[in-house]
Order: structure tokens, then sequence, then C-alpha cells
């Protein structure tokens, strides 16, 4: 319920700073992206026990943008995603003898995000280059095992994009996602990926 209420917050905050503006200059969007986990090899869950993590799944995000165009090729941007973070771990225990290896499992690791970015055009043209930074808040949907369901991380990206007409343009992006704060109480397990993906914004 609390993390329910702590979602909603963030829409309502996000949406009212969005309000507040000139819809002329607001941009919605869609977007699609495919994401290398680069996390650690393994993350501990006890003093002597954790898993060992192989990233063989596919990792991607979809979801919905909207950018508020400031002065001086500058925007604010935001946004609702739903996050694949899937993964194989195998269990280890350095004190326990096994009759047998454990067998690998599957982890369902999956968000509902929310980010916040301020972005720079360094072309005005039709074909424009940009850079963006900001903060995505991160809520856990899926996997008991996690123990903090609300997680931070940093973004840094970069992209291209293409007019298609006055008001539709298409995007070709990258971006690098590193955790800020940690998903287990005795781990310092967080989340890092690099994702390349495309999109399309409307202005409205």
């Amino acid at each position: 319920m609390k993390r329910d209420f702590i979602l909603l917050l963030f829409i309502g905050i996000n949406l009212s700073l969005f309000a507040q503006g000139d819809t002329r200059n607001l941009r919605l969007g869609l977007l699609y992206t495919l994401d290398n986990n680069l996390s650690s090899e393994r993350f501990e869950v006890g003093k002597y026990t954790g898993y060992s993590a192989e990233y063989n799944k596919p990792n991607y995000k979809i979801g919905l943008s909207i950018e508020y165009l400031l002065k001086n090729r500058f925007s604010l941007n935001s946004g609702l995603n739903y996050s694949n973070k899937n993964f194989t771990g195998t269990y280890y225990c350095a004190i326990c003898y096994f009759s047998a290896p454990p067998n690998p499992k599957t982890f369902e690791l999956q968000f509902i995000e929310i980010p916040v970015s301020l972005r720079y055009y360094f072309l005005p043209n039709k074909l424009k280059i940009y850079a963006d930074i900001g903060l995505i808040n991160q809520f856990e949907i899926t996997n008991k095992i996690i123990e903090k369901k609300y997680s931070i991380s940093g973004k840094l990206g970069c992209g291209i994009e293409y007019n298609l007409n006055p008001k539709l343009a298409f995007q070709l992006m990258t971006e690098y996602n590193k955790g800020l704060t940690n998903m287990f109480k005795k781990s310092d397990f967080k989340i890092k990926t690099i994702s390349f993906g495309l999109g399309i914004v409307k202005k409205i």
C-alpha cells in the first residue's frame, strides 16, 4: 500500500509540473529499448549465502515519454515505463555442503519506472543530436527476494532525432543507467545497464 502511494505521488507531481507549462511546448512519445545488463556477477543475501548471476535473459524497456520544451535548446523529460531485468541466479553457500550443485533459477526482476531528466539539443536543425542527465525512480513489482521495493538509478543518455514533419519526430537513443541505492539490506547489489532503443514523439 505504501509503495502504491509513493508511485501515485510521483506520477501526480510530474503531471502537475508539466501541466503548469504551455501545452504548445509539450511532446508525447513512445519508446522501446533493448538493455544489456552489466550488474555484478554475484550478490549476497546473507553473511555466507547469495547468488551467482548470469545475465542471459532478454532485458528491455517499453513506455510513454513526456517532454516539456524549455528555452535555449533545453527540455524537461519524464514518463512512465515498464522495465524487464530478468536474469539467471545460482544459489551459493560458503559454509554449506551440497550433495549436488544447486540448479540455476530465473529471477523475474521487473520495474515500473518514472524517469526525470534534463535534456539539451546541440543542433536546432531537422537532424538533432541531444544528451540528457537525470534520475530514474524504480518500483520493483515482481520479485519476492528483493528487500527494497523502491530504488533510484542515475541516468546518462544521448541520441539522434530526425523531424519527419513540424510535429512528428523519430529518435534513436542510447542510455547508461547505474543504481544509486541498494536493493538488499546486506548487499551492495545495484542494477547497471546500457540500453539502445528507438522512439517516436509528437508535439501537441
